[in-house]
């Protein structure tokens, strides 16, 4: 499509123009989605003391949820097992190094979370306490070259990120970082397989890498090297973030077109069902809970729908929510051993406590 060769910007501006001209809402929308735009709010909120306890208790216990919401430039943490909100301010409202905040997720190092952002161009990094720390890639800064209208990112198998870059000199890749954020090349090169656009990547089961395109509109399999394997599936016409379930299974949360919603397929591509519920729209992130709903992000906030198309419950509402995350922090150093007595040390005790007895029956 012609959109994706322009800028940002200047994508939204034209779009905006030719849609609203048609009279079409949900259009515009699209043409932010592509282009990253996300409008920030007058007053930033504030994080509550209290629930940033509660969630670095949960961080390493059970692990949490993280959800980047663009509306404020921060990221939420959520319960894993049923969806509910933590701490809205994991990462608190950012957005002097934050613009469009679309995926978070565990650093190699386990003591640190990186941040991908679709204006920015960058992937930031931040200390499990929220703190920001700085860029992480492309380590120096921002290079278009590289990094341009990034997405979704993900760990490979030896720690390495990949990033989905959407626009500038490199689109149509995956590019990869080593664990210090340097640039090592492009793990899927730019348009392998007929690529184009890519919003996600993530590691599968099978030992593949699993990547949606929004302009080439299909679910695309990659070998471990990054080499083009075969399409999983077609899909019409908007696929964003990539999950796969423990049964195999993969949910896609899918923006627009006709096949918009949940979007659920078996491991080999076979589609299972479309959930859709009537009051929602423009999905975007998912991720499957302990009960066998789904949570579903949008521009409306956080949602749990069931797989007969219900919405269940709004978890939070009045945010841009993207992509969602699980991780769990490695946990602490274990308490140093208290000193205790070997077996030998103990048969040996025993030895002598026999020694008194016979010695003190004999004196007496």
């Amino acid at each position: 499509m012609i959109y994706r060769h322009l800028t940002p910007r200047l994508t939204v501006f034209l779009l905006a123009g030719l849609l609203s001209a048609a009279g079409s809402l949900h259009a515009f929308s699209l043409a932010e989605e592509i282009s990253g735009h996300s409008p920030s709010p007058d007053v930033l909120p504030v994080r509550n003391p209290d629930n940033f306890e509660q969630v670095m208790g949960s961080l390493i216990d059970t692990g949490v949820l993280l959800i980047p919401e663009s509306t404020n430039d921060r990221v939420m943490a959520f319960d894993p097992a049923t969806g509910d909100l933590i701490d809205p301010d994991f990462i608190p409202a950012d957005p002097v190094n934050l613009s469009t905040p679309i995926q978070a997720i565990l650093a190699a190092d386990q003591n640190s979370i990186l941040v991908s952002d679709q204006l920015e161009d960058l992937v930031q990094q931040y200390d499990l306490a929220g703190n920001y720390l700085g860029v992480f890639a492309p380590a120096g800064g921002v290079d278009t070259n590289i990094l341009d209208n990034v997405r979704g990112i993900a760990l490979d198998g030896n720690n390495n990120l990949l990033v989905t870059v959407g626009g500038g000199g490199n689109d149509d890749a995956i590019a990869q970082f080593d664990t210090s954020g340097n640039f090592l090349g492009n793990f899927v090169a730019n348009g392998a397989g007929g690529l184009d656009s890519p919003f996600d990547v993530i590691p599968t089961a099978a030992g593949e890498f699993l990547v949606g395109g929004i302009n080439s509109d299909n679910l695309m399999r990659y070998d471990g090297t990054g080499s083009y394997l075969a399409d999983l599936s077609s899909i019409d016409t908007f696929p964003e973030q990539l999950y796969q379930m423990t049964n195999g299974n993969f949910l896609v949360g899918n923006f627009t077109g006709t096949e918009e919603g949940v979007v659920e397929y078996t491991s080999t591509g076979t589609l299972v069902g479309i959930y859709d519920p009537v009051s929602l729209g423009g999905y975007r992130g998912v991720y499957e809970l302990e009960n066998g709903n789904i949570l579903t992000t949008n521009g409306s906030g956080v949602h749990e729908i069931d797989r007969t198309g219900n919405l269940v419950e709004t978890k939070i509402s009045g945010v841009s929510a993207r992509f969602i995350t699980f991780v769990q922090a490695g946990s602490p150093e274990p308490p140093a051993p208290v000193p205790g007595i070997s077996f030998w040390g103990l048969m040996v005790l025993i030895l002598l406590l026999m020694g008194l007895t016979l010695r003190f029956r004999h004196t007496a």
